[in-house]
Order: structure tokens, then sequence, then C-alpha cells
């Protein structure tokens, strides 16, 4: 949970009303007490929140948790399996341990907290259905809820609802004394005082803003301020709040200026020095001075992940840039520069966790005067700078589309597959990728046209909206027969026959546990012929990993149509050709994983067990919990079937240990391929 703000006034009322409302004695199994706090943006309803939440920490010793809905908000909807899927990590949850999908992650949310004692603060929810799926599994946590107005499907969730008002002229004068300071308060006129104080509307966050640009002004009187406020604000006919943020706007230096005109330009809900670099092109030091002195006028907020815009600041700044720039043509300078530094980084990131693979769209060089982002030089360090840029990362594919940068928009989608098929969020996936399909289909490239209807196509899939998947790959099957006879066009021709087995083999799946088997053997016929017909593609144009990816695909076909005997020779055939090859040590422990199960499973208990046993010392050393738990209980098993019921316990114990540990659920056994493949 993030800091207290350092002045707070008032509020007394509301502070006793919710710590009053006092859970049972034991922690159990239950609704948690619920609080609505609603108000006009500005009016401090997420002040009250932490003031309040680090009063009565001590009550809840399991934890406090902050979440801010808009940051997860695009379109006006909530993606909640996101929601959960942080706060999950939040829990301590790894990664890899995460469900599938949004009834999983709530089943994991729900285990996770039954019994604590948790606060949690849901910020800038505006239904009471975004914030249902979000309720700890505990009587005795308490959940503050923040919203504009009243959340009225809530129901009998929130058992207290507050409304909060502005502040009275009296009460902002006081917050306005402790933001000023006292000695320059003593000397202030008391007319240019209540002026002040009322032309800020009761509002704590236009009487911060007042207060730091009172603060960098310290020769400027108390009553020229207020009188520079009050003009203002006659003249323009705007809410007092707007008159505070242009006095404070009028008064930066000329870059800060500039800055904060384009920062609504930057995608995602927060930018970085590096960002605002390359929105400014004047260079990292130039920035981030910027950026200071935007944070000092009040008119900017920094948190731990990056610097933030409040909405109705980032509105303000908006109507500013079109001011200064009617004809747009430095907004759109702005959002070609920052797109090409989001583009870059986000292929080296890429490059950095896949390594070379098949893409459309070529690398960009560095940015003038700004440079590179540090990503390291681990795959887990580029992964961990992706997520930690989800937002903005997702968000410049729609940018990029909307601003006409076509091949920035293809070039950009490409480059999260990776980060996709790692962190799965299947809302924000379909929306970049659609984009990317219209900008692609504008470009009339057909490389790229395939490539990102195959990527548009996993997602859908996944979500189990066949049809459209089925729809968005048939598309990309025609233009691929448009393609030529090199060795990169035929390398994308198999991927795109791929990407259609992939989709019979989920739809086999899928039919197999809603539809009956009959149905289900048909698509995994489709799958395995798709699949046979890639890898003949690549063996003819001598691409020997394409090939041996496509007889793992064949392999997870026979396992997932119950013929382990299939999937046992599938396999073994994959874990060879991958052994042999340098850098693909991951796919080589994947596929002797698989073939250790499908020997399980056929009965093979000798020819199993040193495949499992591989399998788990190479889980191991890559401290992969997920596969080394999912790897022991295959272990178990093989022990139980052999006579060993002291080594079965031993490997189910551990397991047990490492679900419990890490987030997995008790009573659900964990998917066999946890990770999908990257192709």
């Amino acid at each position: 949970m993030p800091p207290e703000r350092a002045h707070f006034v008032d509020r007394t009322e509301e502070q006793r009303r919710i710590a009053e409302l006092r859970g049972p004695a034991d922690a159990g199994a239950g609704t948690p007490r619920v609080v609505a706090i609603s108000g006009l943006g500005g009016i401090g309803k997420t002040a009250l929140c932490l003031r309040v939440g680090h009063r009565l920490a001590d009550r809840h010793p399991d934890g406090a948790h902050y979440v801010d809905l808009d940051e997860y908000r695009r379109d006006g909807a909530v993606d909640p399996a996101a929601v959960l899927a942080d706060l999950l990590s939040g829990l301590g949850v790894e990664r890899a341990w995460l469900g599938p999908d949004f009834r999983a992650l709530a089943r994991q949310y729900w285990a996770r907290t039954r019994g604590g004692r948790r606060l949690l603060v849901v910020d800038n929810a505006r239904t009471g259905a975004e914030v249902q799926p979000l309720l700890p599994a505990s009587a005795a946590s308490l959940v503050l809820v923040t919203s504009h107005g009243p959340l009225y499907d809530l129901g009998d969730t929130a058992p207290l609802e507050l409304t909060l008002a502005p502040l009275s002229t009296d009460r902002t004068a006081e917050l306005l004394r402790l933001l000023f300071g006292e000695q320059r308060w003593a000397a202030a006129d008391p007319a240019a005082v209540r002026t002040l104080a009322t032309a800020c509307a009761g509002l704590p966050k236009a009487a911060e803003v007042a207060g730091e640009l009172a603060r960098r002004l310290p020769h400027r009187s108390l009553a020229a301020l207020a009188e520079r406020l009050t003009a203002e604000l006659h003249q323009q006919g705007s809410r007092s709040v707007e008159a505070v943020w242009d006095a404070a706007y009028a008064e930066l230096g000329d870059t800060a200026a500039q800055l904060y005109r384009v920062l609504p330009e930057c995608p995602g809900p927060f930018a970085t020095e590096y960002t605002a670099a390359a929105l400014l092109g004047h260079g990292l030091s130039a920035a981030e001075d910027a950026l200071a002195e935007l944070v000092t006028a009040g008119l900017l907020d920094y948190r731990a992940d990056g610097y933030r815009q409040h909405a109705l600041v980032r509105g303000h700044a908006g109507r500013r840039a079109r001011q200064a720039d009617p004809d747009g043509a430095g907004r759109a300078e702005a959002r070609r520069r920052v797109l090409h530094w989001l583009r870059r980084q986000t292929a080296r990131a890429d490059l950095l966790m896949a390594g070379r693979r098949l893409t459309v769209e070529p690398e960009v060089p560095p940015l003038p005067d700004v440079p590179d982002a540090d990503l390291g030089t681990a795959k887990s360090q580029a992964l961990h700078w992706m997520e930690a840029n989800r937002q903005a990362l997702y968000g410049a594919v729609a940018l990029a589309h909307d601003s006409g940068r076509d091949q920035d928009a293809v070039a950009l989608a490409e480059s999260l597959w990776t980060h996709f098929l790692d962190h799965p969020r299947h809302a924000d996936a379909i929306d970049a990728f659609r984009a990317a399909v219209a900008a692609a289909d504008r470009t009339e490239s057909v490389p790229a046209r395939i490539r990102t209807r195959c990527l548009l196509a996993r997602p859908l899939w996944e979500t189990a909206r066949f049809e459209e998947a089925a729809a968005a790959l048939d598309r990309a099957g025609a233009l691929a027969a448009l393609l030529g006879g090199g060795f990169d066009d035929r390398r994308l021709a198999a991927s795109a026959v791929d990407f259609r087995g992939q989709l019979a083999l989920a739809e086999g799946q899928w039919a197999a546990e809603h539809h009956g088997a009959d149905t289900a053997r048909e698509h995994f016929a489709a799958a395995r012929a798709d699949f046979d017909t890639a890898r003949a593609i690549h063996l003819a144009i001598d691409n020997a990993y394409g090939a041996a990816l496509q007889t793992y695909q064949s392999a997870k076909v026979a396992a997932a149509a119950d013929d382990p005997t299939g999937a046992a020779e599938l396999f073994a055939q994959a874990y060879r050709a991958f052994d042999g090859m340098t850098g693909r040590r991951r796919m080589t422990a994947r596929a002797r994983s698989g073939l250790g199960q499908a020997l399980l499973r056929a009965g093979r208990f000798p020819d199993a067990e040193p495949h499992l046993t591989a399998a788990l010392a190479d889980a191991e050393a890559r401290r992969s919990t997920f596969d080394e738990a999912r790897i022991r209980t295959d272990l178990a098993t093989l022990a139980d079937r052999t006579g060993h019921p002291d080594e079965a316990a031993r490997h189910r114990a551990k397991a047990a240990e490492l679900r419990a540990a890490h987030g997995g659920v008790p009573d659900e056994s964990a998917p066999e391929e946890p990770r999908p493949e990257k192709c």
C-alpha cells in the first residue's frame, strides 16, 4: 500500500465510522467488511483510504494491499483476471503458478485469502461488479472502495457507504496553511487567504497544486497569487481547480511546459524518464529536470513505477496542448518519437527472451539523444521490464494504429508475442493484435497480414472464441498462397499451418470436455495433419528446429488423444532432435518430460523413470517450481506403480509443499503444459 499523504485535514467523522466497523474475533471464511467511499475526483478519497489503512494496519497483520482499477481499464472496462493475477503476485503466488483463466484465478485468490486478516484498498471503481471478484474470502478482512459515484450494485456487500463532500473554506485554509508553511501563512492577509481557499473549491487536490505553486514562488505575495487565480477563473469561466492548474502551468519553464502538453500522448497510465525524453526529443537529463519541475508544480505525481497525471490534469494538459499546437504537428512528432523508442525497446527485450525468431518487421535504430532502456542481460530481466511497462506497450499498438504508423503497430505486436505467452492477458492481447491486423491491412504487406492474424488467433482460441480464431487463420492461409518460394516466405507459410494445427488441438481438447470423444477425435486428426504438413515444409527448407517443433506438437496431439504409445514415440523423436541442437535446452527438457509422462501412461515404468528423473533435475536447476511439482506428482505415480510407497509419499509431500509455498490450489491438478511454446 502506498504511503499516506504528508498533509491531511478533516474527515474525522469518516475515520471514526470506519474504525468502528470491527470484524469478528475469529478470522474465518466469509464476506469481508466493505466501505464504499464516493466523491468528486480530487476530493481526497484515496488520501482518506490510505490514512485509515495505515492506522488500522495493526488490526490486519496478514497484509495491506492497494489496487488502482484505472490501471487495468481499457475502453471503460476492467479485466478482472489481470487484477487478480497482480493481487495474487502480491500475495506471494509466483507467475508460473497462476491459474490459466479468470475462474481459476478467482479460486486461487479465495484459497489464498481465506481465514486471513487483510486490508485491501480498491481505488477508482466504477461498478460494484468490478469489486466483487476482488473481495477476500475472509470475514475478518476490510475492503475500502473508492468511486466517483455511489456503487449501487454492491448491494448488501457494503455495510458502510460514505460520500465525501468538499472541504469547508476553513478546512481548505487549514490544509493550505500546512502546505505553505507557518511563517508565510502567518504573514498573509486574511482576505487573500479566504479568496485563495475559496478558489480551491474544497478540493484537496487543488489545494496541493496551489501550495506547490506558492512554494515555487516564495517572493510572490499570497494576495497577488489569489488575485491571479481569481482573475483567471472569471476570465475563463472554468472550474476553480482549472484556474489553479492554469496558474501552475503559466509558471513552468519552456521544457517543462512542452512536456506537460505532450504527456497525454504517452500510452499507458504513467511515463518514465525515458518515455518523457522520447516525447521531448531533448535528452534524458532535460526530461528528468522537466519531470521534477512538474512534480514540484503539483501537476504530476511520482510513484514507484513512474510519473502519473491525474485524469483531470491530463485533460487540462490536452487542452493546453491544443491551444499551443492547433494543427497537431508537434503532438504527432512526439507520438512518432515515443512509438519509435517503445518499438525498439520491445524488440530488444523480445530478443533477450526468445532469441532470433520469425518476424516480418525490421529492427529500428536508436532514437537520437534518447538512450536505450537498461534491460539487463538475462531473460528474466527483460521479461520484468516488459511486465512493468505492459500497459504502455499494449497501448502503444493502438496508438500506432490510430496515428497511422502501421509498421510500428505490427512490429510492437510481434515483439509482444513472447511476453503474452509468459504473461497471458487475453483482453489486452486481443485488442492490441486486432489493431495490428488493421494496421497490417493498410500496409498491404502480405507477410504482415499473415503474421498479425496468427498472433490474434491464439488469445481468441484460448478464450474459447474458436470461430473468430478460425476466421483469422483462414484468411492467413489464403494470404499465404500469395507468398513466394524463398526461405522466409515458406517458413511463414509453415507457421500459418502450425497455428491452424494449434487451433485444432485446442478445439479437440475443448470438445473432449464438452462435446464427446468423436468430435474431439476429428479435431485431433485435423491438428495432426496440419503439424505433419508444417513439418514437411520445414524439412524441405532444411529448418531442423521447425521440423522438431512440429514433431513435438504432434506428440502433444497424441497425448491429448489418449495415445500414450504414439505420444512416446513422437516425444522421443523430438527429444533426440532438440538434444542435438545448440541453445535449445528448454525444449529438450520439455520433450524429455513429455516422453517420461507418455511412457508412464503407457505402463513402461522402467523406461519412464530415467526421463522423469532427468526432467526433475532440469526443473530444479531452472528453479521452475511449477514444473518440479508436476514432475514429482508423476514420479509419485511411478513409485506407486512399482511398489515404492515411501518414495511416492516423499514426492507427493514435496509437491504439496511447493504448491502451498507458491500459490497452487491443493485440490486441483496442474496442467501438463504450463507454458505454450514460442512459434
